[in-house]
């Protein structure tokens, strides 16, 4: 055999190992502060009571949040166990009050309407106080004026005292849209 008929191993040069890419943590999409803020949370399409009225969602808090969370109850209805270690809410009640029901649609909406947004939250408060201040009761005199298809006289239209307007002896809380007392009849609409 003659040296072509050999054949000639080709020298391979040693595999060199790239140093492993040092992974960067990601970041979460979701802290608890922006989930409850951003208008994309995925909590702002949740069927939040269904999640609050797992008994996951009560067993996995230590007994500080769930002594928390029980102080905000405003009465004893839908609680069990009150005033003992064991206090937990009553999911089963929970999960037929309209109340509740209605509350959680309304914190998922305020959610999807962006009015957990801090700059939002602070437009409304300056709003609250202003409307507090008097701000806007010549608006809701008008308004009413305007609505009902009568003057008020001036001796009657306002006092001011923790935003109620007195209208014709009747109380008008412009916030709750209801009147109270001597005379009372259906809201300004």
């Amino acid at each position: 055999m003659g040296l072509r008929d050999e054949p000639k191993s080709i020298p391979q040069r040693p595999k060199r190992r790239t140093p492993a890419k040092k992974k960067t943590p990601k970041k979460p999409k979701w802290t608890a502060e922006t989930i409850v803020r951003d208008p994309k949370s995925p909590l702002a399409t949740a069927n939040l009571r269904s999640i609050l009225c797992n008994t996951m969602a009560w067993t996995c808090l230590d007994q500080a949040d769930k002594a928390e969370i029980l102080a905000l109850f405003p009465d004893r209805d839908h609680v069990l166990d009150a005033d003992t270690e064991d206090a937990r809410p009553n999911l089963a009640s929970l999960m037929n009050d309209d109340s509740f029901r209605y509350d959680c649609a309304a914190y998922t909406e305020n959610i999807a309407q962006g009015r957990h947004d801090p700059e939002w939250l602070a437009s409304a408060w300056s709003a609250h106080e202003r409307r507090k201040a008097g701000d806007f009761d010549e608006f809701l005199v008008e308004r009413l004026e305007g609505d009902w298809g009568v003057e008020i006289p001036k001796g009657v239209r306002t006092a001011r005292g923790a935003g109620v307007v007195v209208v014709d002896e009747c109380l008008w809380r412009p916030s709750s849209r209801t009147a109270v007392g001597k005379g009372a009849g259906p809201a300004p609409e």
